[in-house]
Formats: C-alpha cells, sequence, structure tokens
C-alpha cells in the first residue's frame, strides 16, 4: 500500500493536465472546409501538454505517461498513415494508452481542423 502512495502524487499533477486537456465545452463548427489556424489553437491547449509544442511527445505531462504519446516529428509515424486514421485517434482516443476520445468535447469540425493542424508535422518526403 505504501508504494501505492508514493506513486499516486507522482500522478496526481500529470493526470489533472490530462483531464483539463479534455474537458470543456465543444465550441461552433466552420461549417466545411477546415480551419488550420484555429486546429493550432485547439492543438497547444489540449494535445501539447502530452505532445510537446513541436510535435515531437515531449509535452510537459510526457514524462509521466507510459506507453510514450506520439512523437508526430517520426517519419516512421507517418509511412502509410491516413487523414481518417488520424481522425479516428483524435475521436475515438487509442486504447491502451492515456490518449483519451475527444468526441463529444471537441465538434466534428474542431477535430478535423486538429487532424489538418497535425498534418502540418508531417515530413514533406511522407
Amino acid at each position: 500500500m505504501a508504494s501505492r502512495r508514493r506513486v499516486a502524487p507522482a500522478l496526481a499533477a500529470p493526470l489533472a493536465l490530462l483531464a483539463a486537456c479534455g474537458s470543456g465545452a465543444a465550441g461552433p463548427g466552420t461549417g466545411s472546409g477546415t480551419d488550420v489556424a484555429r486546429g493550432k489553437g485547439i492543438y497547444e491547449t489540449r494535445c501539447a501538454p502530452c505532445h510537446g509544442i513541436g510535435g515531437g511527445g515531449d509535452g510537459p505531462a510526457a514524462a509521466a505517461i507510459e506507453p510514450k504519446p506520439r512523437n508526430f516529428r517520426d517519419p516512421a509515424f507517418w509511412n502509410g498513415r491516413t487523414r481518417e486514421q488520424l481522425r479516428l485517434a483524435v475521436e475515438q482516443g487509442e486504447p491502451g494508452t492515456l490518449m483519451a476520445p475527444f468526441e463529444g468535447t471537441l465538434s466534428p469540425a474542431e477535430i478535423d481542423d486538429v487532424v489538418s493542424y497535425l498534418q502540418s508535422f508531417r515530413p514533406a518526403a511522407s
């Protein structure tokens, strides 16, 4: 039981940060098309604490997360990766990880905007 008490405080701050990133009401959608600037703003608020501002999987909460958050700068991540796969990961989360689903938290348009911004991390050769 003592080891649980030591682990719990170590995870309390990152888990609180993760919970805050996934909370909040969805904003209005943009209709057709995507808004990369809005996607960047949403990413910086809700995704960067884990994935890092630059997408390297090195956000402030990343040290306490296992498995580690995705590194969107890794060219191997992008091999065969489709827009729909990205969208599903944002919408439904990733089982077996702390990547929470954003369906119901973000509107479909906001999810599309985040996916458009995520694609800005794709290396030119991928």
